[in-house]
């Protein structure tokens, strides 16, 4: 094709017909410019299609990862509003006439609100996503502000949930092993209950513990940690059933695309 222009070119100024040369340089130069101008347009179609591609893919797996938190988050809502309801039903049985309680069920709520919450959190994807700077390949604007918001949320929850475990190491742990008999609840509640066995030393009257004010104000206070975890727990629940819906969206639309 270039030799066929540079023929035409060539015979054109032998002939000496200059007007009609001018004419088809001007012509050769627009058709090199709309060629270019087309390369261009399929270089763009290649890299938004393969754009569009990544995007999709890197959505696909967020879904999945947020479906999962969704799950594991709604757990821990579960069992920390349990937690909650068990230093509820504590409190209310402090009193002087400990020896009215049943045993067993001052043996069971002290075991459960020994229990820490823990969120699983699945965070490879987001990750990986915000560190490479893939994230900004999804082109909505309140989704990509929403997923910035994830880490921040969970560092929230890790924090909140830090602090329940130093209040148990600082606090509860060591008042208890003073306090009460350990081994009594372990033989009842403890998942390897057959291996613990009973204790061969006196019985202990774990209900004693109603009567002090130090205790009472450790349920009190766990109570008060598991209410500011929730709060956390519930926020990361709204954020990611809120990914969950916009993700879904944004999927559907690239797939009929």
């Amino acid at each position: 094709m270039i030799k066929l222009f540079s023929k035409i070119r060539y015979n054109l100024m032998e002939t000496g017909k200059k007007g009609r040369y001018l004419k088809y340089a001007i012509g050769e130069i627009i058709l090199v410019v709309i060629g270019i101008l087309i390369a261009l347009q399929v270089n763009n179609w290649n890299v938004v299609r393969n754009e569009n591609k990544t995007s999709l893919n890197l959505m696909i797996r967020l879904l999945s990862e947020s479906k999962q938190n969704l799950e594991e988050v709604s757990k821990s809502i579960d069992t920390n509003n349990k937690g909650m309801d068990d230093c509820e039903q504590m409190l209310q049985l402090f009193g002087t006439n400990y020896k009215d309680k049943n045993v067993r069920t001052v043996d069971t709520l002290i075991y459960s609100v020994l229990s820490l919450p823990k969120f699983n959190y699945k965070s490879s994807t987001i990750n990986e996503a915000l560190n490479s700077g893939t994230v900004s390949l999804i082109s909505s604007d309140d989704l990509r502000d929403l997923l910035y918001q994830i880490p921040s949320l969970y560092s929230e929850i890790n924090w909140a949930e830090e602090n329940i475990d130093q209040d148990s190491e600082i606090n509860f742990f060591p008042y208890l092993y003073d306090q009460i008999s350990m081994r009594q609840m372990d033989a009842t509640f403890a998942p390897i209950k057959d291996r613990i066995g009973k204790s061969q030393l006196d019985v202990t009257d774990n209900r004693i513990i109603l009567t002090d004010r130090k205790f009472e104000n450790m349920i009190d206070n766990k109570m008060f940690l598991l209410n500011n975890l929730l709060r956390r727990y519930q926020n990361f629940y709204n954020l990611n059933k809120e990914v969950i819906s916009l993700l879904e969206t944004q999927i559907n639309k690239l797939k009929s695309d």
